[in-house]
């Protein structure tokens, strides 16, 4: 049985929207500048705003665009504006706006993003570029939650700060109870939930769940790898990650999101800069997600992406021999 660290303490899967309305409610109560911006979809929590503060409710309708518009006019007012859609509405048919009516400026506003590589409403819905659409925009916050726990933390955290930020919510299977109610959540901090020698797992969202899952696997074969979660994106904790590569030498990203433009590019580029390390990039390849509704669907899904844990710990294995074929090289080198 793995061992891990303080905070971590592994349960059953818990839903991860209720999680979020949890932390939209404490934030709400806190803070009355805080309102939603909606755009036909609802919003998590949004049934204490229904009760406590309706007039703190925009509903915009099916315009992404206008509702961007809408948001970074209350910021400019002084609220703190929510917004909540898929991905590929919320993000990809407001992109212009976001630069222009929030980037720019830096205002603060909190985008609410939906996407993963399975879910019931298909390619059209589910998005795996939204990382790397909003990583290239200067002053944007990315926050990749990797359970109930963390997600309604993060909500709060966010809240708190002052700026323009994304929070992804992925659609994909149940993720796991992973950290304790006292769980330190530190904007823009990574946490190291195992601590190993062999390699190090390093993900984001629910691919700690799969990682938590592969470390039990790879224990097995006699490795010891360590997890970090990554669940801050931007701005990256290059200290862990530098850290994560010194101490294992081996190093695997895991995300639910294309492997162009994602953690997977994020951590490559510190690591080439600072730490030259081999490296293994998990994640979607350059293709477009698909349909799953039901959970025998969603799994056959997992295997047709290779997302699983099983796929995880191979591509740990993998990483390990690419180190050791490079050690080999620079011995014989050196000779």
């Amino acid at each position: 049985m793995a061992r891990f660290n303080r905070h971590v303490q592994i349960g059953e899967p818990a839903n991860l929207n209720e999680a979020v309305a949890r932390g939209m409610a404490k934030a709400a109560e806190k803070d009355d500048r805080i309102v939603l911006v909606l755009e036909d979809m609802g919003f998590p929590g949004i049934g204490w705003f229904t009760k406590n503060a309706p007039e703190r409710i925009v509903e915009c309708g099916i315009a992404e665009a206008n509702a961007v518009v809408v948001a970074s006019g209350l910021a400019a007012e002084g609220y703190i504006p929510f917004l909540n859609s898929h991905v590929f509405a919320g993000i990809g048919r407001a992109y212009n706006q976001i630069r222009q009516s929030i980037m720019v400026d830096r205002f603060n506003v909190k985008l609410l993003g939906r996407e993963g590589a399975w879910g019931e409403t298909g390619v059209s819905h589910n998005c795996v570029e939204g990382v790397a659409a909003t990583r290239v925009l200067p002053n944007m916050v990315i926050v990749n939650p990797a359970d109930a726990v963390e997600a309604e933390k993060a909500v709060q955290a966010i809240a708190d700060y002052v700026g323009p930020v994304f929070l992804r919510m992925e659609i994909s299977p149940p993720y796991l109870k992973l950290f304790t109610s006292d769980y330190p959540f530190d904007l823009g901090k990574a946490y190291t939930m195992k601590d190993g020698k062999d390699a190090a797992i390093i993900a984001t969202g629910y691919m700690v769940t799969e990682a938590v899952r592969a470390v039990e696997l790879l224990e097995k074969d006699g490795l010891d790898v360590r997890i970090v979660n990554m669940s801050t994106l931007k701005p990256l904790d290059e200290e862990a990650v530098i850290a994560a590569a010194e101490e294992t030498g081996a190093i695997v990203t895991a995300e639910n999101h294309s492997i162009i433009g994602g953690l997977g590019e994020a951590v490559a580029a510190t690591l080439s800069e600072n730490a030259p390390t081999p490296l293994v990039r998990f994640g979607i390849e350059d293709e477009f997600s698909q349909s799953g509704r039901i959970t025998p669907e969603v799994d056959e899904l997992k295997a047709h992406f290779a997302l699983g844990a099983e796929d995880l710990a191979l591509a740990v294995k993998e990483c390990v021999a690419k180190r050791e074929r490079l050690s080999q090289r620079s011995r014989r080198r050196s000779r």
